[in-house]
């Protein structure tokens, strides 16, 4: 066992409350966040849009599948049984991470509260700051982000047991805490740092290095290893690259000093927060910030060894904050963003502690008034969090406040997709072309624009931007089934069909390019040909009632007319109130010569849409041709004035 450290005095009956206070004012400072919704960054792959949680039917899956390069099968979990609750309302993902954050600001107190052998004042201090720090907000407000807040309630809950083992010495408590950190690996990789940590807190409590040490530590380098595996799997596997390729290593050297350096920066002026970061330009040289970072790293490394003999609460803080940051600080350049907000929700633990210690050691004979500063800087730090939860409302606002806050190529491509998402397009084109002014060479940016001139009818200008997609991302799948789709409607069918069949070369899976090659292949009377990729499309899309409605018009084309009818009540299976498939299933009766279910389906798509020409043709057809000439003629004229209003 180690050495605890000295007595401290007993907390009065006051100071008992102060945990009470730190998670009333936290769940007040984050109001917001429980009224904000989904963000389009992260949010469909882990909530909105993925199958993984919509059931528990394979509850293996959960530990078997990555998502969005990253292994952490108790997060997904986590998210799957927000889905059972809540289905895609964001309330109840909102509500569970800010539990999580209480739950992991009343954590922190007790983790430091058995450092410090009951020291109350440097307890709360440390987890009022913890809880209330504006750089948080984004650990907590965001959806994506339960694996930061999930991990963390292991981490911390993990750490606190390692310190019952030190100062107990039961082996009990030693696999409870090995327990908790194979959970918290498993909610977030990050975790993979804990056995370092443990020496941390060997070094804190005065433990000699021995052998006995160093094999506690094994078992949990061993899962470290393997999670650190899985995940440099799992990236690899979704296509995460480097972009180390742009920056020489004359910049590159400094990238993770600057990290270091503006963590400390943020942590005492937490003003401009943004949800990112971007990488300095390519073409411009670094700032004088990058190379002054170095130094600051120096002087902290200085002050962490000048004291570690008589103070090593010093070291013990600077060495928590580092080497929890180390996997995050871009010494492998990954990614677009040189700095974010969430990699420091553990790390600024051992930085709060270091100001706490230091706080309650230079007043210790004013308590009163050390309280009232860490009280009145909670207030500040309050204030700020909730205004900064209030930008995590929704998409516009997340991205606009980036905008402000830090203009760059990410913020304005993402504010530009909801633009397009709303129908928004000029403002959409805008916010692209802003944001090549900071990424000339982003074909997703001009993979979009090309989206949008396709849908405003400007087919010259969309091949202009699929071509730079293409430019820049040559086995881009996307960007040949957008422009394919340009050349059908051109009537370039050669080139359209050489785009389709690209697209599906690069990607045997994309579904779109199977129903637009098929549309083409329709345009072109080739009804075998479109049947099979309609087919692959709804292998692949099921639900889509228009597919299984054009595949009802392919088959009548081709003189079948029983499986059209088969497809068109699949359709209507599908979607009860799509008027199309009720009119294609009528024409395909009046084939059949059974007038009598034709007029049924006819007057039914007559019903969910009055003023469809092709309905009211094949209803005046089908009249006509059960001998009803009054009626036929009667939805003739009918059909004539529609058309002349319209």
């Amino acid at each position: 066992m180690g050495e605890a450290a000295a007595r401290t005095p007993a907390p009065s009956a006051w100071e008992r409350w102060l945990p009470a206070l730190v998670v009333a004012v936290t769940a007040i400072a984050y109001v917001p966040a429980l009224t904000a919704g989904f963000v389009n960054w992260d949010d469909q792959d882990y909530a909105t849009n993925n199958p993984l949680i919509q059931n528990f039917s394979n509850f293996s899956k959960f530990f078997t599948t990555p998502v969005q390069g990253n292994y952490h099968p108790l997060t997904m979990v986590s998210l799957a049984l927000n889905h059972a609750i809540s289905g895609v309302d964001p309330f109840s993902y909102h509500l569970f991470n800010l539990l999580l954050h209480l739950l992991n600001a009343w954590l922190v107190y007790r983790l430091v509260w058995k450092m410090t052998d009951s020291n109350a004042f440097v307890a709360f201090a440390v987890s009022w700051w913890f809880a209330l720090h504006p750089m948080h907000v984004e650990s907590v407000a965001w959806v994506s982000e339960r694996k930061d807040v999930l991990y963390t309630a292991f981490f911390m809950s993990g750490l606190t047991q390692y310190l019952d083992y030190l100062d107990q010495g039961s082996r009990r408590q030693y696999w409870i805490c090995f327990l908790l950190f194979v959970a918290s690996v498993m909610s977030k990789p990050a975790a993979i740092i804990f056995p370092a940590i443990l020496f941390l807190f060997d070094f804190l409590r005065k433990r000699p290095f021995s052998l006995k040490a160093l094999t506690d530590k094994l078992p949990f380098a061993l899962v470290s290893a393997l999670f650190l595996y899985l995940t440099l799997t799992a990236q690899t596997s979704a296509g995460a690259t480097p972009t180390s390729e742009f920056y020489g290593w004359g910049k590159r050297i400094f990238f993770p000093f600057y990290g270091y350096m503006m963590y400390l920066w943020k942590l005492v002026f937490p003003y401009r927060l943004t949800a990112f970061y971007p990488l300095p330009p390519i073409n411009e040289a670094l700032s004088q910030a990058y190379y002054l970072s170095p130094l600051v790293f120096a002087a902290t490394a200085y002050a962490s060894l000048r004291t570690w003999k008589r103070h090593r609460e010093i070291a013990f803080g600077f060495g928590f904050y580092f080497l929890n940051l180390f996997l995050v600080l871009q010494l492998f350049l990954v990614g677009s963003a040189i700095i974010a907000e969430r990699y420091t929700y553990v790390p600024y633990t051992g930085l709060f502690f270091i100001a706490a210690w230091w706080l309650d050691r230079s007043m210790a004979g004013r308590k009163s008034l050390a309280y009232r500063l860490v009280l009145a800087s909670g207030v500040v730090l309050a204030i700020l969090t909730f205004r900064q939860a209030r930008t995590w409302e929704n998409t516009a606002t997340l991205w606009d406040n980036a905008i402000r806050s830090r203009p760059g190529a990410k913020a304005y491509t993402n504010r530009a997709y909801q633009h397009q998402l709303d129908g928004e397009f000029d403002k959409a084109m805008q916010h692209y072309t802003k944001s090549l002014q900071y990424n000339v060479i982003d074909a997703e940016v001009y993979y979009n624009m090309g989206v949008i001139s396709f849908n405003q009818q400007r087919d010259s200008l969309a091949l202009v931007h699929y071509n730079k997609a293409l430019q820049y991302r040559p086995a881009y799948a996307d960007a040949f089934n957008g422009r394919g789709s340009v050349y059908a409607r051109m009537g370039r069918s050669v080139e359209a069909f050489a785009d389709f069949d690209a697209s599906l070369k690069i990607n045997p899976e994309y579904a779109l390019a199977y129903k637009n090659r098929a549309s083409s292949h329709f345009l072109k009377n080739n009804y075998d040909s479109a049947i099979a990729d309609f087919k692959r499309y709804v292998l692949r899309n099921p639900g889509d009632a228009e597919a299984h409605s054009n595949l009802c018009v392919c088959f009548m084309n081709r003189g079948d007319n029983e499986e059209a009818l088969r497809h068109c009540d699949t359709a209507i299976q599908r979607d009860p109130q799509f008027a199309k498939a009720y009119t294609n299933m009528g024409a395909a009766y009046i084939n059949l010569g059974q007038f009598d279910q034709a007029l049924e389906k006819l007057q039914t798509s007559f019903g969910l849409d009055s003023f469809n020409e092709e309905t009211l043709k094949f209803l005046s057809l089908a009249y006509l041709r059960s001998g009803d000439t009054a009626r036929a003629y009667s939805i003739f004229e009918y059909a004539q004035r529609a058309r002349s209003t319209q």
